[in-house]
């Protein structure tokens, strides 16, 4: 209850008041507190998150209240910000066990939009990474084509190729491997025709 007074209450915006008094209690129920007050302790915990990490200190607590968190924002059409809050304590992979067949897309189009704002090499290929196993995993192979080919990653190409089981698909893939000139070479002399032109 002193979480949410801390929320109106706070003075300075540089204090956390009402993330430090969730963290202080049970930390049980905080769906229950309503969607504004789960949508200020993300704002808060990002740059807790960043402190904690820098003093070297346990981010445990920070990871159960965001395991609490998104699956609220996923479930009530807020999938930006849970993307956002799991870029901001480094979890962004943890996404794919949250999507379903409602919501994957909309995840996955916001996905590759940070794409192109992401601070370092690294973040933008972990950006792609999710985005190409959400997609492989609702068997959207012709979009995770494209993911593995801005990634320029042949395993990846690969990996599409061995778990796609319809022929159709297939020579659709393989006509995009073509028109990208990828040296990715298939065992079916069909497809092999295909992807060399």
């Amino acid at each position: 209850m002193t979480s949410i007074v801390a929320i109106v209450g706070s003075v300075k915006e540089d204090e956390f008041e009402a993330l430090a008094y969730c963290l202080t209690g049970t930390r049980k129920e905080l769906v229950g507190w309503g969607h504004e007050y789960l949508r200020c302790l993300a704002g808060q915990i990002g740059q807790e998150y960043e402190k904690r990490m820098g003093e070297g200190k346990s981010v445990d607590e920070i990871n159960q209240l965001v395991d609490q968190i998104i699956p609220e924002f996923i479930n009530h059409n807020e999938e930006p910000e849970a993307v956002d809050l799991l870029l901001e304590v480094e979890r962004l992979s943890a996404l794919t066990d949250f999507t379903n067949t409602n919501n994957f897309e909309r995840v996955c189009n916001y996905l590759l939009s940070c794409s192109d704002y992401a601070a370092d090499t690294e973040e933008m290929q972990l950006t792609f990474k999710t985005a190409f196993d959400i997609l492989k995993k609702f068997k959207r192979y012709p979009e995770a084509m494209r993911v593995a080919q801005k990634m320029n990653n042949i395993d990846l190409m690969g990996e599409l190729m061995n778990d796609c089981k319809d022929a159709v698909t297939l020579k659709q893939l393989a006509f995009m491997l073509a028109r990208q000139r990828n040296a990715y070479e298939s065992e079916d002399a069909d497809l092999q025709g295909i992807i060399s032109n």
